[in-house]
């Protein structure tokens, strides 16, 4: 006989992730600044939908976002271009203006290349209170980055990781599931070495085409075949085992939902990516139950994705388990 399925809610409401960090982060994006090259598959500009940041206009926001939160740790994260190459001392003026509206609960986050964190960018650093690098690695396999055009070897970038958590910094990694020559291998790669690196964050940032890049010119001539949606959405929960057991956090999933749809020519690009992944989560942990069970307890959130968008999550799992009931 054919049971049906049942979910209960749990009885607390669980605290995610993102929000046991108790860090506010306000974010400046600089654009291509800094950046030693042209990655095959890159726009900032258009990424963030910013053509560029104005500084006094940046020192404005920040003085606001201090002055409302003032019991709170506070971050001001620069994100876009590569930070610690950019010329040092437009790097200061920007940090030295900002620095005048902070209160002693806030630091700074940077986001920058794997090849410019020395050991002497990293004792600059620490003299400028920046407190969490992470690195847009994007992907640890040597062959892929090579046809990302990245400039670096995967054991550099390993290297680079290493240094910065060695210095005490709180370190991000940047990952880009779907690059140019991806494998199961490199995705199994990328997996082993994060779960030994243990960083404490990850982002992960499928790769969508944008028009006017040369990954465009690729994809156009039937040389580049993006992932699909359902792949990136797979590959991006994957991740999140290697994550609980190694003890970091997932803070991103998807690129910023501000960019112009228009300006996408193809990838698995959705507004609300990050939902449809922790649906899929959500989806995994029912269909991880003994087929004979009759319920499983879920949190009102994991509940509300399931049913989410149109119900495709939901819909799997009864699927699922008519199948094997």
């Amino acid at each position: 006989m054919m049971q049906q399925l049942r979910i209960r809610e749990e009885t607390m409401h669980p605290v995610s992730q993102a929000e046991s960090s108790g860090v506010l982060i306000h974010p400046l994006f600089l654009g291509m600044r800094g950046c030693p090259g042209r990655c095959v598959y890159c726009d900032q500009d258009k990424l963030s939908g910013s053509s560029g940041y104005d500084l006094e206009e940046s020192v404005a926001r920040v003085r606001e976002f201090v002055r409302h939160h003032p019991e709170r740790e506070k971050q001001v994260a620069f994100y876009g271009g590569t930070f610690t190459a950019w010329e040092r001392d437009s790097r200061e003026k920007l940090l030295r203006g900002v620095s005048e509206v902070c209160d002693a609960r806030t630091s700074f986050r940077i986001s920058t290349h794997p090849l410019y964190v020395s050991e002497e960018i990293l004792a600059w650093c620490k003299n400028w209170n920046i407190r969490t690098i992470e690195l847009g690695i994007q992907d640890f396999n040597p062959e892929v980055l090579a046809l990302s055009g990245r400039g670096y070897s995967g054991q550099e970038a390993l290297e680079a990781a290493y240094r910065v958590k060695k210095q005490g910094f709180e370190l991000g990694i940047q990952l880009m599931p779907g690059l140019p020559g991806w494998s199961e291998a490199s995705l199994e790669e990328n997996r082993r070495i994060l779960a030994e690196l243990k960083p404490d964050l990850l982002r992960l940032y499928p790769l969508i085409v944008i028009r006017g890049t040369a990954l465009e010119q690729l994809f156009n001539s039937g040389e580049y075949f993006p992932l699909s949606l359902e792949e990136a959405i797979t590959q991006c929960a994957d991740y999140y085992p290697v994550a609980r057991r190694a003890g970091f956090r997932i803070i991103k999933l998807g690129i910023p939902s501000n960019i112009d749809p228009a300006e996408i020519a193809g990838g698995p690009w959705h507004p609300a990516f990050g939902e449809l992944v922790k649906a899929e989560l959500a989806a995994r942990k029912v269909l991880a139950i003994d087929p004979q069970e009759q319920a499983v307890t879920l949190s009102r959130d994991e509940i509300r994705l399931l049913k989410a968008h149109g119900g495709a999550a939901l819909q799997k799992v009864q699927d699922w388990f008519e199948q094997h009931s």
